[in-house]
């Protein structure tokens, strides 16, 4: 049955549906709170579960590289629909109709990441999205416009819907086995060592090294178009991603006494504070204002009342105890007290070198999702501005306020809610430490750039988790909250039925509805 007549005005052009593009930003900054919540939190999870960061710190890195990346490397804002999943010719002649269905796909995949959240699932932001498309697709257009497989030459040897299901295996596996390796490389040669912290000194700069080396090739390889660095070849990107990372890590080697000496302070002034009770005196002027804040909430005006109540609500998430969850989940706590522990010096040390990955992992986590979650909204933007669906374009300067509406949102999804994924994952699932927290973090990132570089349809959020797997079951299979780690597969498994379902729902209640005019 042909419904594409009677679909939204009966015809009319692209220019006719502002309300669509306005809706839609709205519903950006939405979506944007639950990438936020969701998928930002999941990468500082474990920079948050081993103490290397606050979560006030993981909004403040959040905002400067979530941002960066996604500026700097965004290509994929450009896209106006996912490419090799849906046919985009046949929206051509369907402007109006393409900008209504990813509205629906925006409203969803915001609405299944906060309930995702809710859960303590950590969900892919791009697999939502995708999710949302085909879902969207098969209502508009049917079936035959999804790209469901298609065979190639290239690792994995698939591309369509059947890619972004291999993905849900190779992504924790691949990541899982990189961090393994790589943990038992810093376990062996530095952690067991009866001279841990003298050899944590000699191996950081080889460690940091590695870690700009990566890094370095990441952006160069990932194309910054905003510093013209897409059509680097590889073999320059590579040598000069090894000439900045082992140049930086030789100039660190002088470095070395000033780190050591801040060190030692540190772990003097904790044991100074320990012993005074100084966490027992922070405790009153709390107290007092909560009591202060109470009162506002009282006898304030409305627009008191209401900036205490966000005030307050903003402090819960910043200032959350994510390892208070220790106290409830058994299993969780049982898997922290029987963990190999290692000299508290020697994780100082990796402290370091993890506050730089995590900046790191922000700004690649930035370029990889974040303006690709918001493609939905860029195609909206540019049919309507170009009055018809183009394959792809260069969004030029709008780019920027577009980024801005989901570094806004992404920032108080993160600030406000995003305690609940950085407890799961970064402390319920298994334990985290600093050394454990950078060989997650660069054993995921390694096979992200490999994914990258053999167009693997990989997730970061897979990667992660994978990673955090691998460093887990390296001490022992009762290292790994098994429970939760199937409430999280069962997360990935159900993010393209559940989004796709509820887009097509959505999108046939608007555009199929009967209409009396």
């Amino acid at each position: 049955m042909d419904m594409d007549h009677r679909m939204l005005g009966d015809g009319g052009e692209p220019r006719d549906y502002l309300w669509i593009v306005v809706i839609g930003g709205f519903l950006a900054v939405f979506c944007a709170y639950g990438i936020g919540a969701n998928d930002v939190a999941n990468a500082f999870a474990t920079s948050v579960g081993a103490k290397t960061l606050s979560v006030k710190h993981a909004v403040i890195l959040a905002a400067i590289f979530e941002f960066g990346g996604a500026v700097l490397l965004g290509s994929h804002v450009t896209k106006t629909i996912r490419k090799g999943i849906a046919d985009i010719d046949c929206f051509i002649d369907d402007g109006p109709v393409l900008m209504y269905g990813m509205m629906c796909v925006i409203f969803c995949t915001g609405l299944w990441l906060l309930i995702a959240t809710f859960f303590q699932m950590p969900v892919s932001t791009t697999h939502s999205v995708v999710g949302g498309i085909i879902g969207m697709t098969i209502a508009a257009k049917g079936g035959s416009c999804v790209v469901w497989h298609k065979d190639t030459d290239q690792f994995p040897f698939v591309k369509g819907v059947s890619a972004i299901v291999v993905s849900w295996i190779l992504s924790p596996l691949f990541s899982g086995v990189g961090a393994a390796i790589l943990y038992l490389f810093v376990r062996t040669f530095i952690l067991r060592s009866e001279n841990s912290y003298t050899r944590a000194f000699i191996f950081y700069p080889f460690l940091l090294a590695s870690a700009i080396t990566l890094y370095t090739f990441f952006t160069i390889y990932k194309g910054a178009k905003g510093l013209d660095l897409d059509e680097t070849p590889l073999s320059v990107a590579t040598g000069v991603s090894f000439g900045i990372g082992f140049g930086l890590g030789l100039l660190s080697i002088p470095c070395m006494p000033m780190l050591k000496k801040s060190i030692e302070a540190r772990l003097e002034r904790r044991a100074t504070a320990a012993a005074a009770g100084t966490e027992e005196g922070k405790e009153a002027p709390a107290d007092d204002k909560v009591t202060d804040d109470k009162a506002a909430l009282v006898n304030g005006s409305f627009l008191s009342r209401s900036f205490s109540k966000f005030k307050n609500f903003l402090d819960n998430g910043i200032n959350n105890e994510v390892h208070a969850s220790l106290d409830d989940d058994i299993v969780a706590a049982g898997i922290h007290d029987t963990a190999e522990k290692f000299e508290e010096r020697t994780e100082e040390v990796f402290k370091a070198l993890q506050v730089f990955t995590a900046c790191c992992d922000a700004f690649g986590h930035g370029a990889n999702d974040v303006a690709n979650s918001i493609g939905p909204y860029a195609a909206i933007y540019i049919i309507y501005t170009d009055n018809e669906v183009v394959s792809s374009r260069d969004l030029g300067a709008d780019a920027y306020w577009i980024l801005f509406l989901g570094g806004l949102g992404i920032v108080l999804g993160l600030a406000t809610y995003g305690y609940k994924i950085m407890s799961a994952i970064g402390v319920q699932i298994s334990r985290i430490t600093p050394s454990r927290g950078f060989c997650i973090e660069m054993g995921a990132t390694v096979i992200i750039v490999m994914g990258s570089r053999l167009e693997m349809p990989l997730s970061t959020t897979h990667c992660q988790v994978g990673a955090t797997m691998g460093v887990a079951l390296v001490e022992r299979v009762g290292g790994l909250n098994w429970k939760l780690l199937g409430k999280v597969a069962f997360g990935w498994v159900a993010t393209l039925a559940v989004v796709g379902f509820f887009s097509a729902i959505l999108f046939c209640q608007g555009a199929y509805a009967p209409c009396a005019i």
